[in-house]
């Protein structure tokens, strides 16, 4: 008797192949068989799926699920848009490891994607990155996770926000604390050199910690230090470190932002085409939007920021250190990449904001925001991180769709949100967050494969199942196939949209019928089921 029947859909299994007619036999979290007929009787409980697609359930290559998981671990937003498995600690931001006596500057560091409590930091004292979703997903959780560790986290932890290389004693503390979680079965490392202090560190020190995460079969996600103009140079830079370290790169939400750098994207992915005929295990990873979402902090000067948000504070109340950021902001003074190059400040909305007293201006621009307030916009900018203690987030509505289609196209291309998981209720229902947290998925399914026929149906699952399983190195995961982990998605594909705007994003997809993890089903046409059988997966 099998724990679970899937019968008459058409099977995407994410090879790339064309969909085909077949039923699934499900049995302890395996697929037992996949075959064109299996008698129903054999089944404890049978899902009918004529009429809907069948497909692996799909992996978020780039998540940051970490930081509210523990909040809610019903993974709402991201299990009900077909999300099975979801790759944790990008962008160098992880909440371990914890040095003791580096704790107020990772609490500075963290400022930028979580706001914490006075109750929660006493608690934030996880010794390792493993450690810490283990405690968090104690009693399960709707998603699988495949964790990484955060090179800013790690830098911090070593060297506070020093901005300078490391000392040979530093950088064998850092490789010491990335081996560490490698042996615990992570699955590599990850680094925001756009964000203070990753920022700080040379091709030299990322090399050597990539070494270390190569000698485990490891690999290395990299946000970009620029994805504007410097967005070839800083590749360059990524393809380098993978080639003399020899670990697997993959470039996080590869993207040209603000107009006058348009068009780079089609020199970015020859670039990454040459490196991989030479040798280089290099790859990317997309999202189907032409905004993304970051800090409020990424608007002021480098110097202003480097030492963490409290300093940074400090000196916005400072006149002196206020009128020098207002000209830079304003007169593209100094040397630094201004966010605001060739951009508006229409482009630049409120996401969330920390405070009560300022919940009103979040979905606003920034435009609308400093007329609100009858001051600059950049003086807004710089009130704003004071009153919030650099709490805000942001959306930058900074891409264009040809590019964005360029990147999607390219047989390489693999998808993600670069979310968090959310849910419409709760702490996590507040503010006017990206749209990608809730449909990423659905919208490539509905938008760019239904409407505008861009993508084949089989080539877009791919793209969201097989590729990052096997970037990952992922065993039994990414495919519908006998002996395969029963992680799979059933969904309409004449149905499947996403219904998250940017003015009112706190929506579930439509057309997400079954959501099925390690053979449980978690979302069925009554909703969530409660269950929790996510598992944290391990690198052997």
């Amino acid at each position: 008797m099998f724990d679970l029947i899937i019968k008459n859909g058409a099977i995407v299994d994410g090879s790339g192949n064309v969909p085909f007619k077949a039923d699934l036999a499900i049995l302890d979290g395996l697929i037992h068989t996949v075959a064109p007929v299996i008698d129903r009787g054999l089944g404890q409980r049978v899902i009918e799926a004529a009429g809907f697609s069948v497909a692996p359930g799909f992996i978020d290559i780039h998540s940051h699920s970490d930081f509210t998981l523990q909040k809610n671990p019903r993974a709402e937003s991201k299990i009900r848009q077909g999300i099975t498995t979801e790759v944790v600690g990008n962008c160098g931001f992880t909440a371990a490891p914890v040095c003791p006596q580096r704790f107020d500057e990772l609490m500075q560091y963290l400022v930028n994607t979580v706001t914490l409590d006075d109750e929660e930091k006493r608690h934030w004292r996880w010794p390792g990155q493993y450690s810490f979703l283990n405690d968090i997903s104690r009693t399960g959780t709707a998603v699988n996770l495949v964790p990484l560790v955060g090179h800013g986290t790690i830098r911090v932890a070593v060297m506070g926000f020093s901005s300078r290389p490391p000392t040979a004693a530093e950088l064998r503390k850092m490789g010491l604390l990335l081996e560490k979680e490698m042996q615990e079965g992570l699955w590599g490392f990850s680094s925001g050199l756009q964000y203070d202090p990753g920022s700080f560190a040379g091709a030299d020190e990322l090399v050597f910690l990539g070494k270390v995460a190569a000698r485990y079969g490891g690999i290395y996600t990299t946000h970009l230090k620029s994805e504007g103009r410097d967005l070839l140079p800083c590749l360059e830079e990524a393809v380098a470190i993978g080639r003399r370290s020899g670990v697997s790169v993959q470039v996080s939400h590869l993207k040209a932002s603000n107009p006058p750098n348009w068009g780079k994207v089609k020199a970015a992915l020859e670039m990454i085409d040459t490196a991989r005929t030479a040798g280089n295990n290099i790859d990317f990873d997309v999202y189907p939007y032409t905004a993304f979402g970051s800090g409020l902090i990424d608007l002021v000067p480098p110097w202003v920021r480097e030492r963490g948000a409290r300093h940074m504070v400090a000196m916005l109340k400072n006149g002196k250190h206020r009128s020098r950021v207002l000209a830079e902001m304003e007169l593209g003074t100094g040397d630094w990449e201004n966010p605001m190059f060739g951009a508006a400040w229409e482009m630049v909305r409120i996401a969330s904001v920390k405070t009560e007293k300022n919940r009103g201006i979040e979905g606003k621009n920034l435009a609308q925001a400093a007329a609100a307030r009858g001051s600059s916009p950049a003086d807004t900018v710089l009130n704003l991180l004071v009153e919030e203690e650099g709490a805000v987030k942001i959306i930058f509505f900074a891409m264009c769709e040809q590019d964005l289609e360029t990147l999607m196209l390219h047989p390489r291309a693999i998808f993600c949100t670069d979310g968090r998981a959310v849910a419409p209720y709760g702490e996590l229902g507040r503010g006017k967050i990206h749209p990608r947290y809730y449909g990423t998925y659905p919208r490539i399914l509905g938008r760019y494969v239904r409407e505008k026929k861009m993508l084949s149906l089989e080539d877009a699952v791919k793209k969201m199942t097989l590729l990052p399983a096997r970037k990952l190195n992922l065993p039994g995961r990414g495919l519908i196939a006998e002996g395969y982990h029963a992680d799979i998605t059933i969904f309409d594909s004449q149905e499947i949209t996403d219904l998250s705007e940017f003015d009112d994003p706190h929506h579930f997809p439509a057309g997400i019928k079954y959501v099925i993890v390690n053979g449980v089903p978690v979302v069925t046409p009554d909703g969530h089921s409660g269950k929790l059988p996510g598992i944290i997966l391990r690198r052997k």
